[in-house]
């Protein structure tokens, strides 16, 4: 596993694989499986697996439409090993779950470093949500981590800040109104002692699919 890794891991700092077409989508799909992935490594609840086992569907197929399928398909083969290890901490003796996570962070990473060897795209307000999703659930993984967060808790302020004015400022109407209710719903699930995970995902996912696009 490890081997494998640092092949990979190599290849991509070397140039030798061309970056992701379309890098944006990718980015955001990895965004949403390590969200789930923390999430279900904080609260062993299988409903989080299981939308992660979707999301990971809808993933394989966008590697499928790269002209370097074969080399991410090979990326994609080592992050299900990982996601596996992390499965058995909660069901098999003798798995640690901290390094389980640990590994297929690794490895999700070696995404990263491939897809966003880029000019940064500004970030919309999609983007800044997912932000905010991502960073909430690795604070609720901040033992598990075992990494100081602080910096994490200053951006999350200033993301709900940024998120609440972004929504603010859509079209007065129905739409915004019911977006600014679930913004609302989901602030308050953002308690000091922790996060409501599953009332603060529930939020996010509604928000995610209803906010206007373009």
């Amino acid at each position: 596993m490890r081997y494998a890794t640092a092949l990979i891991a190599s290849l991509l700092f070397a140039g030798l694989l061309p970056r992701a077409a379309n890098a944006d989508t990718i980015d955001a799909s990895l965004r949403d499986m390590e969200r789930y992935l923390l999430l279900y490594s904080a609260t062993g609840d299988e409903r989080f697996l299981s939308r992660l086992d979707t999301l990971g569907q809808g993933f394989e197929e966008q590697l499928t439409q790269q002209k370097n399928a074969g080399a991410l398909q090979d990326l994609w083969r080592l992050y299900r090993q990982t996601l596996q290890q992390v499965r058995d901490a909660y069901s098999l003796k003798g798995v640690d779950l901290r390094q389980a996570v640990a590994r297929t962070q690794e490895v999700a990473g070696l995404f990263d470093s491939f897809i966003l060897a880029r000019e940064p795209a500004p970030q919309g307000l999609a983007d800044e949500l997912r932000e905010l999703a991502l960073l909430e659930a690795r604070q609720a993984n901040r033992r598990l981590l075992g990494r100081d967060l602080e910096d994490a808790a200053e951006r999350i302020g200033a993301l709900q800040v940024k998120i609440g004015e972004r929504l603010a400022a859509l079209p007065a109407g129905a739409s915004r109104d019911s977006l600014l209710s679930r913004w609302s719903y989901l602030r308050k699930a953002e308690k000091p002692e922790g996060t409501l995970l599953h009332p603060f995902n529930a939020q996010v996912e509604y928000l995610l699919a209803h906010l206007p696009t373009g």
